[in-house]
Order: C-alpha cells, then structure tokens, then sequence
C-alpha cells in the first residue's frame, strides 16, 4: 500500500507462479505492492474517477477469516480523516460468484513512520507533532468504536506533505464487543512487539482503546529513542513475551534519549504502562499531554508514586509475601510515605510561600510600571521601550523587593537593554543583581545573570573580562537539567570570539556546541537553533558562503516548522540568508529576502517599529550596493525620518543609516553631501567615545576611501591613523580588519607617493586576507591589484603578473 514497497515488487512477482492479472474487477492492475498469508495488495488504475489505488485483494477464505474481512469493509466505511487510509469501494466474493473479494484503499505514497523520520532526519519536535496527529486520528477511530489492535510503524504511513496516515484495520474490533464472533477467547491478533499485555494474553474483552494507547507509546518510544521498550518481543515466543511484558520494566526514555528526559519521558512511560488503568483512558488525552510538552507546558501525567510500587511489588511476589511480612511492609511503606509527604509538605509550603512573596511583590511592581506607561500621564508623549524601561530602572531601587525578586526583575530589564544595544547598562543591572544574591539563591538564576553580563561584556570589547566571568560556568560539571544554561554559555563564548572576528576558533567551538545542542535539548530548541544561526554567521565571516547559505537554509526549514514565518528568530535568519545570497551575487534571491522580512515585519509590528526600519534599513543598503541609489536614498530618508520622530537620530544603529546614505549621495557624484554625512557620523561617535562595536567602525573608513576618491590623500591618511588607532585600541590582534582596513590604507600611500612603506603595508594585507579569505576572495584579489601596481613601480614586471594569476577565479 506505500510506494518504498514497490522496491520489493520484483522479488514478490517471482515469488509467484502466476502472472499479474491484467484486471480484477473495474481496476487496471499496475504492479504487486505485497504479498502475505491472506492475500495480495497490488497498485492499481481506477478509471472513474481517474485515480491510483491500493487493491487489497483476499486468497481463498475460511468463514471466520472472510468475516474479519468483511468487518474491515464496514469498519473502514465509518472512518473519514485525513490521518486515515479511506476506502473507496469493496466487494464481497459471496455476492460475486468466484471472483475475489477486495478493497480498494486510499494509495499512500510515502515511507513508514520510522523510515520517514530517519530519512528526514526529523527533529524531535517534528517527531511529536506526526505522534500528535497520529493520536488525534486514532481518537476519531475510537469515537467512531474502531479499535485498531494492530497499531505499530509499519501501519502509519507519511506522505509527501508530511500527514501522517493509519492504515490497516483488519484485525480492528467494534469497542462494544458486537464482533465477538471475528475474534474468539484466547486467539491472539497483531505484533508482538507492539501488543499491550491483556492483548498478549488473548483476553479480548479486556482489549479497549487502551490497548491502543499502548501500541502508540511503543510507537513513540520507538520513535524518540530508536529502539522498541522491549526490543526483545521481536524474536521471542508468545509466552516469554508475556513474561517480558509483565516482570521487565523498559528502560527509562530518558536514558537512551537524553533530549526526553523530565516531562516527555514521564508522558510516554504512562502510555506504557503494564495495567490498563494507569494508561491513558483515551489517545486524546496522550495527544494533549505530548502537545503540553511541546509547549513546555505542565502535564497531565504523573511518575508512579510509592504506594503503587509497593502494590506492584506484591503482587509480583505474592507467594513469597507472608501475611506478617506484608504487615511490616505495609507498615513500613505508610511510615515512609508519610514522613515523605511531611517533609514535601513543609518544604513545598515554604517554597510557595516565598514564590507568592516574590509574585506579589513584582506584580505590584508591574502594576506601578504600567500605570507609569499610561498615555495619560505621558502627557501624550511618544512611549518607547526604552523610555519604560528607564523608568521601571528608577522605580526598581525604591521599590522594595525582596532581593531574588528585584534580581529576577533586573534579569529581565537588563536582557532587554542588551537587545536595544544599552550594553554598558545591562551589564551593570547584571553585575547589581549577582552582587545582591546570597549563598542560598537559586543557581539557575546565578548562572543567567552570568551569562547575561558577560555578554554584555562582549558588546563592550571586554573579552578578557567576560571569559573570566564565564570560566568557572564551563568548568562546573552540572547536571543533565542544566543543559541549556552550560549550552547557552558555550554560546555566549562563541559570539565573543565572533565578536573579536576569530571565526576559527568560534567554529571548532560551535560545530561540537551544535550537536550537544540538538542531542540534549532537541533539533527546534531555540538554543540549538542560535548555535546554527551563529555558526553560520562564523561561516560568513570565514569567507564560505556556500557552506554557510546550506546551513541558513536548514536552520529556516525548522524555524518555519516549528515557531513559524513571523517570529523574530525566523526573521532573522532571512537576514542572515539574504546578506550571504548578496555576497554569491544572487540579487533575486538576496532582494526577495530582504522584501519578505520587511513585509512581515510591518504586518506584525507596523512600518515605524524599530525592526521594521531596521528591515528596511538592510534593504535600502542593498539597493545602494547594487547599484540602485536613488531607490535606496528614497528608503533610507524614510528610515531616518521615522527615528528622527522617535528621538532615535544619534543612536548606532541610525548613525549606520547616514553611512548609507552617503555611500549613495557617493555613488551619485554628490561627494560634498556624502562627505558631510559621514563626517556627522564620525563626530557623533567620537563624542560618544567611539564606535559601538567592530561594525560600526566603517563610516570611518568610507569617509577616508571618499577623500581618496577627490585626491585628497593626505586628508585620507589622517582618517585612516585615526581608524588604525581605535583598532589597536580595541580589537584583538588578527581581527581581520586590519588587513582590510590595511589594504585601504596602502591605496592612500600610494597616492602619497609613499612607495616603500605602501610595499609593506600591502604585503601584509594581502598575505593576512589570502589566510583569512583565501586567494580567490574579492578582498584578497583586491589587495593583490594593489600590490601589484606597487611591484610595477619597482620594475618587477614578472611579479606582479604572478601575482594577478594566482588570484584569477
């Protein structure tokens, strides 16, 4: 009934004696999909309407056998939905003389739920949404009083959009017992491996859509962990299956994944539960539990507790267990559970009572800031997010939480400063808040204002300080429940070497941090997705922007199929994707990135947002690099319009903006206007101590390349000291803009007539670039027609020449 089978068809048609038949009924037969003990399936035409089925067709059946098929027909005749294989038509030989019975079938064309998944290689996220659906239509099944009895990979097929279908209801039974008849008192039906214990017993009547709900958690332990909870029932008899079964507990989820450890765990190993009750009643409740994880939310789902294993032990030893024994035990197990229960009690009591503390104190603390945000009180000035925030900053030191209260509180203002670029304030609210907490507090909390200043200290160019902070968090070994913290951690160290443009070694930190990632926390966690996100970004910097788009490229396959097409992280990566297309010279592609995060940035947010112009921003620089200046000039008078508005005029991101737009006025031979622009630039950010960060550094640059440009050289060199200066000052030794930033200021001493000195300067950036970027690199074949022109100048013709070729593409 699924395409892969097809692969098998050969061996099948000479398995058998006979030729295909060329029709059976008012289906053409096109090929043999399977073949077993009570029939073929074949692929066949049907030709009104015109469509490809599944033909089931039956050998030569006994009563008891011929009415199970039946009661498949009427089974399947009841069942509707789009995770369910649908029947089109039947036959019933006793009403056709001798030709066959039949159904014809829904034609799947996909692989099991197991290949798929490993074919794919499906996050885990991915995987629980296919279990979710996989549920819900096995619940339209029992709403309808379908158990299926046979439910394991193998019957669940997935096609190419991804739906996942249940096939395969032969052995299905009514839930009101009417068909008990089909299946007679200790007659066993289904596979073993996948056989709930009343099932493998042969006691029908105890067969419900629990039963069901067993074969789905062995379904998804199989799918989470790679293996069956038993993975021995495959070869074993029926009756050490039902030992198995019953005295052999499966190994903890967790253990074989460590990604399901907590929540997912303790909802599968219910769905596997040995006794019916302990289950869940129904599919739909598993389903509810597994979509409560995806959204990490609290579960329905609880581990055993004391009392039941302590009923579970005896009975598994009631021949061994006096009654005086199982006194004690009793006694023994009550005096336990109830000193357990004190002592959680007492302590959960304690605990709550400081979280209310805590709540209470920062809901009133909220209350304040939002009644502070009130348009009214604003005078009706224009609200921002950091004009809120610096209010809440103020009220926060009078506010008089508790201090886990006031650290949690300044965790959250301070992270939100950081995004807004305030780098050196966030790390001062981080720095507050560490300094606040005693011995006792929390060390998750510890640990996030940890990672959050030195992030902060990253921002700042102040490595050393942020690696130290950050050194004992990656030595400590902690347990499995920190793993997002040591993962975020790791990430953090790797942004800083990013930072500081050693994207070496932030690779051979981040390609080993993106499989832990993916391993412990799962392929759609947000963490694992900013490991790829940022490894790409290491890779754009390295020069290799194939490898780098492949790795964009799969990072927002899983944002768009697990956060979705509007979330900012989503976004992002566009970004990311269109700046790298840019750089391979696909302006299509480039350009429709760019336009679909601006579109989806003014639906969500509106066109003033400070995304949205940052989005328009990136596009405007775009068109002015492409050529399109007058576009792009037009865009970016918009974006400065609508952050003069906000008050936003002189801050980093905005100062950015002039440089584009005097790259454009440039571009359009208004040199006067774009040396103006820029030398505003400049001015700004020297009073502001300097550019932000490495990024920011190029208006300086362009403002010296365009007084190149006017033959003002020795203005030009006094840009390029300046710049030259601040990178000493502030970047790490091999950051690679030296040697771009060398290359340039060979040029200007060139023009200087500075010959001997232009030599080494361009000797050296030629040599760093072809080690950073490689020969072939725009950059690298820019500094060599540099140095050529040099080694001309000194009547070395023929090494010049060499040196051209050996950067040729």
């Amino acid at each position: 009934m699924r395409e892969d089978e097809q692969e098998t068809m050969a061996d099948a048609v000479a398995a058998a004696d006979e030729p295909l038949p060329a029709q059976i009924g008012p289906y053409r037969i096109l090929g043999l999909l399977g073949e077993g003990a009570m029939g073929r399936v074949y692929r066949a035409q049907e030709s009104q309407p015109p469509r490809e089925v599944a033909l089931k067709v039956m050998h030569a059946l006994g009563r008891s056998a011929l009415t199970r098929f039946r009661r498949e027909v009427e089974l399947l005749a009841q069942l509707e939905h789009p995770g369910i294989a649908r029947l089109y038509a039947a036959s019933d030989a006793a009403g056709e003389g001798a030709a066959p019975p039949w159904l014809a079938l829904e034609y799947v064309r996909g692989r099991d739920l197991i290949a798929h998944a490993q074919q794919q290689a499906l996050p885990l996220d991915a995987r629980l949404q296919l279990l979710i659906e996989i549920c819900r239509a096995v619940h339209y099944a029992h709403g309808r009083g379908v158990i299926h009895r046979d439910l394991k990979p193998g019957n669940i097929l997935v096609d190419a959009a991804g739906q996942p279908k249940v096939l395969d209801f032969g052995i299905a039974r009514l839930a009101d017992g009417l068909s008990r008849e089909v299946t007679q008192l200790g007659q066993v039906l289904g596979t073993v491996p996948y056989m709930s214990p009343e099932q493998l017993s042969g006691n029908s009547a105890q067969v419900d859509a629990r039963s069901d709900v067993y074969a789905l958690g062995c379904i998804a332990y199989e799918l989470i962990a790679g293996r069956l909870p038993h993975p021995q029932l495959s070869t074993s008899t029926l009756f050490e299956a039902i030992d198995i079964v019953r005295h052999q507990r499966p190994q903890a989820l967790g253990r074989l994944a460590p990604a399901a450890r907590g929540d997912l765990e303790t909802v599968v190993m219910k769905a596997l539960a040995q006794e019916p009750e302990r289950r869940y009643s129904s599919a739909a409740e598993f389903a509810a539990d597994l979509q409560r994880v995806r959204e990490h939310r609290p579960v329905d789902a609880r581990p055993p507790t004391l009392g039941y294993l302590a009923a579970r032990f005896v009975r598994r030893h009631r021949l061994a267990s006096a009654a005086a024994a199982l006194a004690v035990f009793a006694l023994i197990a009550a005096s336990v559970v109830s000193l357990r229960l004190a002592w959680s009690e007492a302590a959960a009591r304690r605990e709550a009572e400081v979280r209310a503390t805590e709540a209470g104190a920062v809901t009133s603390f909220l209350e304040r800031m939002l009644v502070s945000a009130d348009p009214d009180r604003s005078q009706g000035g224009d609200l921002t997010v950091r004009s809120v925030l610096d209010a809440a900053q103020a009220e926060l030191g009078q506010a008089g939480l508790a201090p886990l209260a006031a650290a949690r509180v300044n965790l959250t203002l301070a992270t939100t400063l950081l995004k807004l670029g305030e780098a050196a304030r966030a790390e001062a609210l981080f720095a507050q808040a560490l300094a606040s907490l005693d011995a006792g507090a929390p060390q998750p909390l510890r640990d996030a204002l940890q990672v959050g200043q030195a992030r902060a200290l990253y921002v700042q160019q102040k490595y050393a300080a942020a690696d130290a902070l950050l050194l004992p968090l990656l030595q400590r070994t902690a347990p499995a429940a920190e793993a997002a913290i040591r993962i975020d951690a790791r990430l953090a160290q790797a942004e800083g070497l990013l930072a500081q443009g050693k994207s070496e070694p932030a690779e051979a930190l981040l390609r080993p941090l993106l499989r832990d990632a993916r391993r412990e926390l799962g392929d759609s966690h947000a963490l694992s997705l900013a490991v790829s996100q940022n490894l790409g970004s290491g890779l754009r910097l390295a020069g290799r922007y194939d490898e780098a788009i492949e790795l964009a490229r799969a990072t927002l396959a899983v944002h768009l199929a697990t956060i979705g097409p509007e979330h900012p992280q989503t976004l992002k990566v566009r970004g990311l994707l269109g700046a790298l297309y840019e750089l391979k010279n696909d302006d299509a592609a480039a350009g429709a990135e760019f336009r679909e995060v601006i579109a989806v940035r003014t639906r969500v947010l509106g066109a003033a947002h400070p995304e949205t112009l940052n989005a328009r921003q990136a596009l405007a620089s775009f068109l002015v690099r492409r050529g399109e200046s007058e576009q792009g000039v037009a865009l970016i008078r918009d974006v400065l319009e609508a952050r003069r508005l906000r008050g936003e005029d002189t801050t980093p991101n905005n100062l950015l903006a002039r440089n584009v737009l005097a790259y454009a006025l440039e571009d359009q031979g208004r040199l006067a206007e774009a040396e103006a622009e820029l030398r505003r630039v400049v001015a700004a950010q020297s009073r502001d101590g300097g550019p932000a960060n490495a990024e920011a550094i190029g208006p300086r640059n362009n403002l010296a390349m365009l007084l190149l440009k006017q033959k003002r050289a020795g203005d030009a060199l006094v840009e390029f000291d300046a710049l030259d200066a601040w990178m000493r000052a502030n970047l790490p030794a091999g950051h690679p803009y030296f040697a771009v930033f060398a290359s340039n200021r060979g040029e200007c001493l060139v023009q200087l007539g500075r010959w001997d000195e232009a030599r080494r300067v361009l000797e050296g950036a030629h040599r760093d670039l072809a080690a950073k970027f490689g020969g072939g690199h725009e950059r690298t074949r820019t500094a060599a027609t540099r140095l050529a022109t040099v080694l001309r100048h000194f009547g070395d013709a023929d090494g010049a020449a060499a040196l051209i070729a050996a950067g040729s593409p």
